[in-house]
């Protein structure tokens, strides 16, 4: 199943991590070239210390961040998951993309209600590949109604955004220091 949600930005497209054919139908309904991953939202920052290569520092210091973020690092688990699906004939179309995940953390009651359910999710933003952000409802049946339409696609959240909301700062960090590499920032 594909969901769309808000988010700390503005709409975004996600399915489970186990869940292949969705995450090549988000693919699809965004025209989206399959060079470019897709991130996974986790459930908290203890999931961050426990799941990935950033030191206890660079997860306090992503915690303690003021804007919403994205962080690249690399991620043991996942990585296995990624391998996992290539041993098997039902693996990602794209799998050999990720060297590093994007990850963001749950930051509302939807995105913790969807994890707590699913478990880590991939999602981009939901609106097409050439276009800016959606902030409303009435935008993404728009441009997505023919998917709604044919596939499962689940809709939480009802309501509008605020589209002065910035996109999310994008970084890594620079080994186990707390240097960050910003690939954007708004």
């Amino acid at each position: 199943m594909i969901y769309i949600l808000p988010t700390d930005t503005c709409y975004w497209v996600a399915c489970a991590l186990e869940d292949k054919s969705s995450y090549e139908k988000i693919y699809k309904m965004k025209k989206r070239d399959f060079a470019k991953p897709l991130a996974l939202m986790v459930k908290d920052f203890q999931w961050l210390r426990d799941n990935t290569d950033l030191t206890d520092e660079q997860v306090d210091f992503v915690e303690r961040y003021e804007k919403p973020f994205t962080v690249l690092t690399n991620s043991t688990p996942v990585e296995l998951f990624l391998r996992f699906w290539d041993d098997s004939e039902e693996h990602l179309i794209n799998k050999d993309i990720y060297e590093r995940v994007a990850f963001r953390v749950a930051s509302n009651s939807i995105e913790e209600d969807l994890i707590a359910t699913l478990g880590p999710i991939w999602l981009t933003s939901a609106n097409l590949a050439w276009a800016w952000e959606t902030y409303s409802i009435e935008k993404i049946e728009e441009d997505f109604s023919y998917y709604i339409d044919k596939w499962t696609v689940e809709i939480l959240g009802t309501y509008d955004l605020d589209p002065n909301i910035p996109a999310s700062d994008i970084f890594e960090f620079d080994g186990e220091s707390l240097e960050i590499e910003y690939l954007r920032k708004n």
